[in-house]
């Protein structure tokens, strides 16, 4: 049996100590300043899981800011994922139930056996629409195995995340903040990563974090927060579009709705009474109310709108990764008919467009016309990628740029795993869509079959360049990847089988039509 070694942290005892265990595999005990945390050997990496970064959010603790979890007084045994956070099941995650536990508040380790220090560390915080999802929906070996330390985190979601009510600002801490306590859990788990990482090998001044879809929005809570300055020195966005958020006043007023769904209007008390119902109860209201989950501003966490940060220089201004699959939603339009109902009709797209699109109507029916000749749903599908995603997250990279050094891409591997649920036949093709990177950075095994040699390279090149971007040398990696800026506004562009083109990311929005949606509906 190998044993890892590690270096002495100051005040503390060596970090590893090895125990056989039945199985074969090698408990390794890190002792961190939050106290000995014990793991075990898995493959070519050492896995802690499960460990909590606050206190269990229940009692006074539901819709309140995360609490730092106290110390271990003995060994914690951090062999089980433990708890997902509230949430009901749901068709993209096959084999996960739904579950009505919140205390959820839990991070996963994973770091290279064969040891070291000062290793990059990464942090990620999962996508699922702030409703759905768990630490556990990726699996980055891969990304550890390479040499760095990968932290993934649960976060609350729903509206036990998201809630925002006139009661619950008087109980924050500035008095005018509530409906971002999923947010605030990133800060949270941040801050543990700040103090303890080093016990696992990690470098707390060399941390990436990373998030896709819902977790690339938190990303951008990170990074326009104020309370996250100097817990992060690199940041990547993926499918974040431009970071879209709504104000406390905004988020009240579906608060109200869920309020009203739930039972708790009249009561003299309504905290009191929303904290005494069940989680079944929150998630039945959630779904009625219709409640939006989304990023809320207001307060001292998140005083502006995460773009008005940006154009403002007002952020925390770390390199960055952002960008995009290149047919986004085109699976949202299948999720959304041929999954659960039948296909996109050309009656539908017609009063989608004229409703979306205004008086730009006819010039989108010219664009999308062949499309729409091949299936209406395949032109639904182009229309809202370019619409909800890939146009503003080239608008927020423009942004971003004025202030600090942006690496664009777009995701364009044609032979990425396809969801595995996706077991309807399709009426149009469902190209490159949301989420369709993940397995190249996020673990292989987030598919069943895992990725083909080919895929493997386009992935090998990938992580290398996610893993240097908090380098002190900077993004690096197999091939030239060129910051934008307004003088040469690149993107590169992967490719199957590892391929990689550059090209100007004012022709991108050219070809992807953005100008049709620069004043669309007015």
């Amino acid at each position: 049996m190998r044993s890892t070694r590690w270096g002495i942290l100051a005040g503390a005892l060596p970090l590893a100590v090895t125990l056989g265990l039945a199985n074969g595999a090698v408990a390794q005990t890190a002792t961190a300043p939050v106290g000995q945390i014990v793991g075990a050997t898995d493959g070519d990496l050492l896995l802690y899981q499960g460990i909590p970064y606050a206190e269990p959010p229940i009692g006074k603790l539901r819709w309140a800011a995360p609490e730092p979890a106290g110390a271990f007084q003995q060994p914690f045994q951090a062999n089980s994922a433990g708890n997902e956070c509230v949430q009901k099941a749901i068709f993209w995650r096959p084999g996960k139930t739904a579950s009505w536990t919140e205390d959820c508040l839990t991070l996963n380790v994973y770091a290279p056996a064969s040891g070291g220090s000062n290793l990059p560390v990464f942090v990620g915080f999962h996508g699922g629409g702030s409703v759905n999802g768990a630490k556990t929906d990726w699996d980055p070996r891969e990304l550890a195995a390479a040499g760095s330390v990968v932290v993934t985190i649960n976060y609350r979601l729903g509206a036990l995340g998201f809630l925002a009510l006139p009661e619950l600002n008087e109980e924050s801490k500035d008095g005018q903040s509530s409906g971002n306590y999923g947010d605030l859990d990133k800060l949270e788990a941040l801050r543990w990563v700040k103090k303890n990482i080093s016990a696992f090998g990690g470098n707390p001044d060399r941390v990436t974090i990373a998030g896709q879809s819902a977790g690339a929005r938190g990303v951008c809570y990170a990074v326009a927060s104020p309370e996250a300055k100097g817990l992060f020195q690199a940041a990547v966005i993926e499918s974040g579009r431009d970071c879209p958020s709504v104000s406390n006043a905004e988020a009240i007023k579906s608060g109200e709705k869920f309020v009203e769904a739930i039972g708790c209007t009249d009561d003299a008390d309504r905290l009191a009474c929303l904290r005494s119902k069940t989680p079944a109860e929150i998630l039945d209201a959630q779904t009625k109310s219709k409640m939006t989950l989304a990023t809320v501003y207001g307060g001292a966490a998140q005083p502006k709108p995460a773009m008005e940060a940006f154009r403002s220089g007002d952020f925390n201004r770390v390199p960055l990764i952002v960008g995009n699959t290149r047919d986004e939603t085109r699976v949202f339009i299948y999720e959304a008919n041929d999954l659960v109902d039948q296909p996109v009709d050309q009656a539908q797209w017609e009063n989608e467009v004229k409703t979306r699109m205004g008086v730009k109507a006819e010039e989108a029916f010219v664009i999308y016309g062949e499309d729409a000749k091949k299936a209406p749903g395949l032109a639904l599908g182009n229309l809202d990628a370019e619409q909800k995603y890939i146009c503003p997250t080239s608008l927020a990279i423009e942004v971003l740029s004025k202030w600090t050094q942006v690496h664009a891409y777009e995701f364009a591997d044609v032979t990425a795993p396809v969801r595995s649920y996706a077991s309807v036949p399709s009426s149009f093709d469902l190209g490159v869509p949301h989420s369709a990177e993940l397995p190249y950075i996020w673990g292989e095994d987030t598919v069943p079959d895992g990725l083909t040699p080919d895929q493997q390279k386009l992935a090998q090149t990938m992580r290398a360049f996610w893993l240097s971007l908090a380098s002190p040398e900077g993004l690096k990696g197999p091939v030239e990847w060129p910051p934008y800026s307004g003088d040469a506004p690149n993107r590169i562009v992967f490719h199957e089988g590892g391929k990689t083109d550059i090209i100007s990311d004012l022709d991108y929005r050219k070809n992807r039509h953005c100008e049709l949606f620069s004043t669309a509906g007015k």
